[in-house]
């Protein structure tokens, strides 16, 4: 993914679409072996439950902050733009994600599978309109930088806020990023959370996701 030079509303988006993705794609791949084979050991399970929890804590979180801020903020700068399709499709996936999580619950891997699926299906339909509103080349002539970062900074605080646990959502945000995505975001983020909490404080605590997150 290019990066446009300073803050952009769109490039943020695409990068949590980037995260959301990956979460999804591993957590089909895996639940469909699962399903077949079963756990091979505790910690996997453990591991499993919290990835595929982080990211439904994030989808949720995600969503909320697009339909609470983000997209009032929009409808000015582009009052054309779909906002009312795209706050009608995070609706439909709310359900879904009931899904998952119940499945999760009960181990009912099968299930957990065929949920995940449908939800990755209407992602896909949902980013692709969602991205193409939000263009960075777009924002960057429309906004003023300036509320870029204003508004980035307010929809980061309330991913802060809605984000639970927030010692396994910040990890696995991170870490379905690859280096150079992770390495943009990390300066975005509190120099707390990702040279003392995520790396030291909260370590054991997401340390059982590691075998499905990157290096």
């Amino acid at each position: 993914m290019s990066e446009m030079q300073g803050p952009n509303l769109g490039t943020d988006t695409v990068r949590i679409h980037l995260v959301i993705t990956r979460g999804l794609e591993v957590s089909i791949e895996h639940s469909a072996a699962f399903a077949l084979e079963g756990f091979p050991d505790g910690p996997t399970r453990e591991g499993f439950a919290a990835y595929v929890g982080a990211l439904v804590s994030l989808l949720h979180g995600h969503h909320s902050g697009e339909d609470e801020l983000l997209f009032p903020f929009l409808q000015d700068k582009l009052p054309d733009g779909p906002f009312g399709e795209l706050m009608a499709q995070h609706e439909a996936m709310v359900p879904v994600l009931d899904g998952v999580q119940a499945a999760l619950a009960g181990e009912e891997l099968a299930e957990l599978n065929a949920a995940l699926a449908m939800m990755a299906r209407l992602w896909a339909r949902h980013i692709e309109l969602e991205e193409a509103t939000l263009a960075p080349e777009r924002l960057a002539a429309l906004i003023d930088p300036a509320e870029h970062g204003r508004v980035g900074g307010l929809l980061a605080k309330h991913s802060m806020e809605h984000a639970e646990p927030i010692y396994l959502v910040a990890p696995f945000v991170l870490y379905n990023l690859p280096p150079d995505e992770r390495a943009i975001l990390s300066q975005l983020m509190p120099p707390e959370l990702t040279q003392e909490l995520v790396p030291i404080v909260w370590k054991d605590m997401w340390a059982p996701m590691k075998p499905f997150l990157l290096d």
